[in-house]
């Protein structure tokens, strides 16, 4: 069976992480909604949904805000402001091609104009920096 390009993006960004990094593949078809992996550190523990956009759409905003298009089902969102909500540390990658851009927190409910996320967007190496700075460093 073909790994999904969401998959295919997360293992690309996990292969720059520190080998010592403590850090479980969380998908359950029992539990929905879950974040896709959790990450632990001595600093912090770190919950994170990654999506996958083929391609950057250039109208319009693209991330929550448009109806048509939902990239978190609903158990996710109501999972992640959960956990959120007790202090834990959550956030969504979303991932493209061309890289990858961070959502920490709930900032994943803010529209994102095409502009915006191209500005954002990080290499696979620097969200795996991302991910060690906020759980080991």
């Amino acid at each position: 069976m073909a790994t999904k390009p969401e998959n295919t993006f997360r293992n690309a960004v996990h292969r720059h992480l520190p080998s010592s990094l403590y850090h479980v593949k969380m998908s359950n078809m029992y539990n929905a909604g879950i974040a896709d992996d959790w990450y632990s550190g001595e600093k912090a523990d770190l919950w994170i949904a990654y999506k996958f956009l083929p391609v950057i759409p250039q109208r319009v905003n693209i991330w929550m805000a448009n109806p048509n298009q939902k990239h978190l089902s609903t158990l996710q969102m109501n999972w992640l402001r959960g956990r959120h909500k007790e202090g834990r540390n959550v956030a969504v990658i979303v991932g493209t091609p061309k890289g990858g851009v961070i959502l920490p927190g709930l900032s994943w409910e803010n529209e994102l104009t095409p502009a915006e996320f191209t500005a954002k967007l990080c290499s696979r190496k620097e969200l795996a920096e991302w991910i060690e700075r906020q759980t080991v460093r």
